[in-house]
């Protein structure tokens, strides 16, 4: 009897096993965006969808190998069902990766093992840890990242700005397949950390984007930086701040105590960020108000006027004399819409700006986060777009 109840419990476990994967590969391909289900659920069904998408290479190995050693018809099927799908969601990788070489006249091809391995290899680079960058303790200290061997001449500069709706992240958790390339490649990155709401309230985040480039004008050359070519970037928050960064960076009211120091940059890489807080063309439909409940109570300061909403959202500051941007969103993104990344890109078009934009066919939202297929292609279509204007 010991043996049979044994038995029934391993199987029951191979059962979970298997239609846990299942629910993981159809997050990876099903897209479900921010107005499809309730905004309590997105969290959730960004989840799942962000681990299958970003380890789908691997996960077609964990599944096709469940499929073969589970027993019960039911958890075999549904292991392989989730293996075709995983394999599904690492071609559509791979297509996006391409497409966005393509975008920048790159001619590489993605290796099909790309993404087996979705952790970021630290070789070539080394990182030097909490640099104080301003005043105000741990949140403005920053990382950089450089070549261990740097380049006999000046090196150009990224600063990243991490992502986490404003009250959460931190320097050395994100981007860095994208940080460790460009530094094997010669570029000196500055991994930010910057002040978190609700503790600090908008704009003070900006005026923390905007410190930490006035430091790296004024140190990057005592490291191996060239200071007269800096970009930004970053993801979701931080690819809003990195769009406020050039926007805004002559507004005084972000400045307070260095208005006439030069904030300017020479081009930034917002990656599915969030530019409207107003959500002026209705692109949330029934979710925004609870987006906006959010970033009344935790972000904005209370009793924040029109134009403080208008200084936190990208859209209603473009401006023809900003920097080139690439702005990059994926159509999967659960948790900001892509319509949002197309309609500020069209908006600073309109305003006379340089942007060029990628719009991916199946990208989830922080898809740069680990090395999958797509931010195989991701990582070397940016760098070749940041030489280009940098």
């Amino acid at each position: 009897m010991g043996g049979v109840s044994r038995a029934g419990t391993m199987d029951m476990i191979g059962l979970l096993l298997a239609l846990w994967l299942l629910s993981l590969a159809v997050s990876a391909t099903v897209r479900l965006g921010p107005t499809t289900i309730p905004a309590n659920l997105l969290g959730f069904w960004w989840l799942g969808s962000f681990i299958g998408q970003m380890l789908a290479a691997p996960m077609v190995v964990v599944a096709a190998l469940a499929a073969i050693f589970l027993s019960g018809l039911i958890a075999k099927a549904a292991a392989a069902l989730a293996a075709l799908l995983f394999a599904l969601a690492h071609l559509r990788n791979r297509r996006d990766g391409t497409a966005m070489l393509r975008a920048m006249g790159v001619n590489d091809e993605i290796p099909l093992s790309a993404g087996l391995w979705p952790f970021t290899s630290r070789a070539e680079v080394k990182r030097i840890s909490r640099i104080v960058y301003a005043p105000d303790g741990e949140r403005t200290t920053l990382d950089i990242v450089t070549p261990i061997q740097p380049p006999a001449t000046p090196m150009p500069v990224l600063i990243h700005i991490h992502g986490g709706a404003w009250v959460l992240g931190k320097r050395n958790q994100q981007a860095k397949p994208l940080l460790h390339h460009l530094a094997r490649n010669g570029w000196l990155c500055l991994d930010i950390n910057y002040r978190l709401a609700p503790k600090n309230r908008f704009p003070a985040m900006l005026t923390d984007v905007l410190r930490a480039i006035v430091w790296a004008k004024a140190n990057v050359a005592q490291y191996g930086g060239d200071p007269a070519r800096i970009a930004l970037t970053g993801g979701s928050a931080g690819g809003h701040l990195t769009a406020l960064g050039v926007l805004a960076h002559d507004r005084t009211e972000a400045k307070p105590g260095f208005a006439d120091a030069d904030c300017s940059v020479q081009a930034a890489v917002p990656c599915y960020g969030r530019f409207d807080f107003i959500d002026r063309l209705n692109l949330w439909g029934r979710n925004h108000a609870s987006l906006r409940k959010f970033e009344a109570d935790k972000v904005m300061a209370p009793g924040a006027s029109d134009a403080d909403w208008d200084l936190a959202s990208p859209i209603a500051l473009v401006r023809g004399d900003a920097p080139p941007m690439l702005v990059i969103h994926g159509t999967h993104d659960t948790l900001i819409p892509v319509a949002e990344g197309a309609a500020f890109a069209k908006a600073q078009r309109e305003a006379g700006g340089s942007v060029d934009h990628i719009e991916l066919g199946g990208g989830q939202h922080a898809f740069d986060i680990m090395e999958s297929a797509l931010t195989w292609g991701h990582v070397r279509a940016v760098h070749h777009w940041l030489m280009r204007h940098v």
